[in-house]
């Protein structure tokens, strides 16, 4: 398992996963290289999408086999429930 991967591990989550950013871009800030940061908020997107066809061209596009299955996984009507201070 990656040392960057925070969700579903033990004793780790979302400020550790922010740290690791702030850790990160503040470093490279340092060494005077330039920092772009994408964030994805998956929640309702892809409802209505063509899963087949984002899946062909995440092969096409040879996405890492880690992500694509987690995509797999995602389009395959799978629940997952993530509790945050006890709200589900």
């Amino acid at each position: 398992m990656s040392r960057n991967q925070f969700g579903f591990t033990p004793q780790t989550g979302t400020t550790d996963a922010v740290m690791a950013l702030k850790d990160f871009v503040q470093k490279s800030i340092n060494e005077g290289q330039w920092i772009a940061v994408i964030s994805l908020d998956v929640k309702g997107a892809f409802d209505a999408a063509w899963w087949p066809g984002i899946l062909a061209s995440l092969r096409n596009l040879r996405c890492p086999g880690n992500l694509y299955k987690l995509c797999v996984s995602y389009f395959n009507e799978t629940t997952a429930f993530i509790t945050n201070n006890g709200i589900v």
